[in-house]
């Protein structure tokens, strides 16, 4: 479990070596991770393979697990007959996975050279932690790009374009965010700048409270003429960037045109920013509409033929620490949409029971096929409702807001309580 993220070849050869792609189930689901005809097909029809799916899974994990043959047992669950309401039982709050609490869930023969990745710790508490195998990162990069490109609308051509992260690299070895949008863009030969460096040694605050711009790297990002430019930040990022230009006076806005060329930021053919992270750390950060608003008087974009100037295009990716494959929306377009193969569902706020009601908030879960070094079902702790939808996954999620401290609690006790005591 090295300190390194590795090359996406690196983590593509390490797959194929791998003994647990022998097992049926670790091959389907692998050859499932890069099937983009899955975006094609009906709610119905994938939410059968969803369940097909988990009696595969719950088998895989008896067959490589003592602990979850006998969680099943307890929780009186037959992996050959599970049904996905079986999934609230399984369900884990996020606060159990914090510290060192993910390794009781790993299966035994799990496969090492992967990577655990943590939370920020903007919350002030012990990062949640998760472990990704050489095969899961690969299935994770191949899922979330196929997602990605569905909701960006097109395929990113290989080796087009020039991406900025306003993040640092060594984040790419702790945050999954920046770790998926790294692999996948080695995936697509799209060269990748880091816009901001990690400075060890300041004062207090989360690894994202320690990081300064790099001038040079986003200067050559806004100066480029290549096609699609694509801006990966937390809200905050793309917030503070255009309130700058906005806070410029009429010299100095002429004399920044000179040196980068912006304002406007022109993004190109097929631009797009993408969000991601919330606004956690930031109590001053306006609403996402806002946000978009604001961005849109600087930030420009084209349809991806270059030929009519578009609003520009915002993307946003709800992606917890724990979660394999991501939720992502397009502003205006479309809510949060899940990877075909991942299995969302919302519980009720009182008796946990799950709900099937268009508009109702309700406690996301969420459960990744996967994900085979651990059984991936959890709830995060956030509060989410949904909408029909005519596309694949036949709903679209609108996300309301994080559990209260309290609620957290409650959720504590009542769902990872009662898993804790059927575990010993």
């Amino acid at each position: 479990m090295g300190e390194v993220l590795p090359t996406l070849g690196e983590i593509l050869e390490l797959a194929q070596k791998s003994k647990l792609l022998n097992d049926p189930y670790v091959k389907r689901v692998y050859e499932l991770s890069s099937d983009t005809s899955l975006f094609s097909k009906s709610p119905d029809w994938l939410e059968s393979l969803r369940k097909s799916l988990l009696r595969d899974a719950l088998q895989f994990f008896t067959r490589h697990s003592r602990f979850y043959e006998e969680l099943l047992r307890k929780l009186e669950i037959d992996p050959k007959a599970a049904e996905l309401e079986d999934l609230k039982k399984l369900a884990v709050p996020s606060d159990m996975l914090r510290g060192e609490g993910y390794k009781k869930f790993l299966i035994d023969d799990v496969d090492e050279g992967g990577k655990v990745f943590s939370s920020s710790g903007t919350t002030g508490n012990t990062p949640v932690k998760v472990y990704r195998s050489p095969i899961e990162l690969a299935m994770m990069t191949k899922a979330n790009t196929a997602l990605f490109e569905y909701v960006y609308g097109g395929e990113l051509k290989e080796g087009r374009g020039l991406a900025l992260f306003l993040a640092a690299e060594e984040l790419r070895n702790r945050l999954n965010f920046v770790a998926f949008v790294d692999l996948a863009l080695q995936g697509k030969k799209i060269k990748l700048l880091y816009g901001m460096d990690l400075v060890e040694g300041s004062t207090g605050g989360s690894q994202w409270q320690k990081l300064v711009p790099n001038k040079k790297r986003i200067v050559e990002f806004l100066k480029s003429k290549e096609e699609p430019k694509l801006l990966f930040t937390a809200p905050a990022g793309v917030y503070l960037l255009a309130k700058q230009y906005e806070s410029l006076n009429a010299f100095s806005r002429l004399l920044y045109k000179l040196m980068t060329g912006t304002p406007p930021v022109n993004l190109g053919a097929g631009g797009t920013i993408v969000t991601g992270g919330g606004s956690k750390g930031f109590s001053d950060i306006p609403p996402y509409d806002k946000i978009v608003e604001i961005a849109r008087k600087w930030f420009k974009a084209y349809d991806v033929n270059g030929v009519k100037e578009v609003p520009t295009p915002f993307m946003d990716v709800l992606g917890m620490t724990e979660t394999l494959t991501a939720l992502i929306d397009k502003y205006g377009v479309m809510h949060k949409i899940p990877h075909p193969l991942q299995h969302v569902f919302l519980l009720d706020m009182k008796t946990y029971d799950i709900i099937d009601a268009e508009g109702k908030e309700g406690i996301l879960a969420i459960y990744d096929p996967l994900a085979i070094s651990w059984l991936e079902v959890f709830m995060p702790g956030d509060v989410v409702k949904y909408v029909n939808s005519e596309r694949y996954y036949g709903k679209e999620f609108i996300y309301v807001r994080r559990l209260t401290q309290e609620e957290g609690w409650s959720l504590q006790r009542a769902c990872g309580g009662t898993l804790e005591e059927m575990m010993h």
